[in-house]
């Protein structure tokens, strides 16, 4: 099983538990405070799509079980016995899994976004905010935070994607 495919099993299980912390929340929160599980709601599963796609270019670049590898220009994917990470450099791009404490990390050189079994970290410019256990009272609490933060979580998704997209696209035809 490649590194990548452990974090897409993590990161489903963080979205099907989101998923339904969310539909709690339709139900018994105000419109306003939903609009924070939304955000998380659709990060998370942009981020599943993500791993997917990343966990097909670690197939492909083969790198092995340890190493260094250039791919898609300016792309480079590191391994080891315990991380691998896929990096995007100029502008700075990074999708991680480290194996020992089961935590993929999505990264620019501002925002950064980890997942864990049941928690959820963010961070903007070194400021951490952390979600632990995926619950209705655990993302409430942070709700302000979250909707905070919203803008810079998507935009690091979608720009995330959008290369990891463009460069799985470039190598498809290898």
């Amino acid at each position: 099983m490649s590194s990548f495919e452990e974090a897409l099993g993590i990161a489903k299980a963080v979205n099907d538990k989101l998923t339904t912390v969310r539909k709690e929340a339709l139900q018994k929160l105000p419109v306003v405070r939903v609009a924070a599980f939304n955000v998380l709601s659709n990060v998370v599963g942009k981020t599943v799509k993500i791993v997917e796609l990343v966990r097909e270019l670690e197939r492909r670049v083969e790198v092995g079980s340890k190493g260094v590898k250039r791919f898609c220009g300016n792309w480079i994917i590191t391994k080891d016995e315990n991380s691998v990470s896929i990096l995007k450099l100029k502008p700075l791009r990074s999708v991680s899994y480290d194996r020992t404490s089961r935590r993929l990390s999505l990264s620019n050189d501002v925002t950064r976004l980890e997942l864990g079994e049941n928690s959820l970290k963010l961070v903007l410019r070194g400021r951490e905010e952390i979600i632990e256990g995926i619950s209705l009272d655990s993302i409430n609490s942070k709700v302000d935070v979250i909707k905070s933060l919203g803008r810079y979580l998507i935009e690091l998704i979608d720009t995330i994607y959008d290369a990891v997209n463009l460069c799985w696209k470039s190598l498809r035809g290898i």
